[in-house]
């Protein structure tokens, strides 16, 4: 059997060493029969104020601007009902988009009588001026994948923010596709909110992600509810244990709440070990450098672009630096539907060579994300078995013209 090639990354990327140890580590704690529960306690609550530290320092804000959640819909949902918004408002949304960014908005919708608007992708590309073109005086939000699951196209963040901002219009960005592989700062996006689980670039296996919220809007955005580790410690006491442990503790104590990100988590407390697993996992990608990850991944999209422009295949992604990320896709032209392109990624399995297959709006195809582990050589073995492929089955790319 070949050695496995994996660049299926955008799906589920491999996770490190250091951040697999995390589990143990996190067992051990519990095992530990010689702390008190309020120490362990303590400890687990620390790997919560380091994960949104290291996440603030990953993507260029501060930690009172960073919640924890469960994942990319997750972080999501909390701004979509976090919004205030009057029936007839509505919020613009790319044809290209993940479904959970129309999902999370569909109760509002029944609800409230909110709006949702297409926005028509433009051969697999979306621009400010296409967002611009379909807002009016009642559009309150935009949400954008900085990089498009489908065929990887990498917006141009901050130019679609400058737009929405000119209308009072908030942008919502959904990051999940680009936060661990392509370098990300929040701060020069001038984005609105930021939204991204770790399990994809980031390697992080144990279900957790973050929502980046401006802090004038955490200040002033309100959460569904409130959870208990939401509300403050009263100032008399040292912490949340000491004020457990005292008599005159009571239920409808004035304890306020914290006015920052934090005040939108909820389920993340629930979940120690995935806060363990981001923290270590984006210390692992510091030490390696975003930069150098980046440009890595950068260089094998290009040496895949050439080897299969060698062939005859033109892409569906971009070819340009500032829009190009770890993703790149093609099809044969969907000639009949999908049964060209879904005979390659089985013929490539059969390899040991893992991508995958993802469409729609008439675009995407055979998907290959590629992440910083992947080597050349393994870009050329997959473009050695995709020509193999070709000249057993005839298959030629039949493409219809713009």
């Amino acid at each position: 059997m070949n050695k496995k090639i994996y660049l299926d990354n955008a799906c589920t990327s491999l996770s490190d060493p250091r951040t697999l140890a995390c589990a143990q580590r996190y067992v051990a704690l519990y095992q530990n029969t010689d702390k008190a529960a309020s120490d362990v306690t303590r400890e687990l609550r620390s790997y919560l104020t380091d994960a949104r530290s290291t996440v603030a320092k990953f993507i260029g804000c501060d930690s009172d601007e960073i919640a924890l959640v469960q994942c990319t819909s997750h972080a999501m949902g909390i701004v979509a009902n976090a919004i205030p918004m009057e029936r007839g408002d509505n919020v613009l949304i790319c044809d290209l988009e993940y479904q959970a960014s129309v999902a999370c908005w569909m109760t509002r919708v029944k609800r409230e009588g909110i709006v949702l608007r297409e926005v028509k992708s433009q051969h697999g590309t979306v621009s400010a001026d296409d967002f611009e073109a379909v807002m009016d005086e009642h559009t309150k939000a935009i949400v954008l994948a900085s990089v498009q699951e489908i065929n990887g196209f990498r917006s141009d963040v901050r130019a679609i923010a400058d737009m929405a901002h000119r209308h009072n219009c908030l942008l919502i960005v959904d990051g999940v596709q680009e936060v661990g592989a392509m370098k990300v700062n929040v701060r020069d996006y001038d984005c609105d909110f930021y939204c991204a689980g770790a399990k994809k670039w980031i390697g992080n296996p144990f279900g957790m992600g973050f929502l980046y919220i401006r802090r004038s809007l955490a200040q002033s955005l309100e959460p569904m509810y409130y959870s208990y580790f939401n509300l403050k410690t009263p100032n008399r006491f040292l912490d949340y244990i000491s004020y457990l442990e005292d008599p005159s503790r009571h239920p409808f104590d004035d304890c306020g709440v914290y006015q920052d990100a934090t005040k939108f988590e909820i389920c993340a407390y629930t979940n120690y070990l995935g806060a363990l697993g981001l923290g270590e996992a984006l210390r692992v990608q510091m030490d390696k450098g975003q930069d150098w990850i980046e440009q890595r991944i950068k260089g094998m999209i290009h040496r895949l672009i050439d080897g299969l422009s060698a062939l005859g295949i033109r892409m569906c992604s971009p070819t340009d630096d500032k829009h190009m990320s770890s993703i790149a896709s093609f099809n044969f032209g969907f000639q009949d539907g999908i049964g060209k392109e879904k005979a390659l990624v089985e013929y490539l399995q059969k390899r040991n060579i893992y991508i995958s297959l993802r469409s729609s709006t008439g675009t995407g195809g055979l998907r290959i994300s590629v992440h910083y582990y992947n080597t050349p050589e393994e870009i050329d073995t997959l473009v050695d078995a995709i020509g193999e492929y070709m000249k057993e089955t005839g298959a030629v790319q039949v493409l219809k013209e713009a």
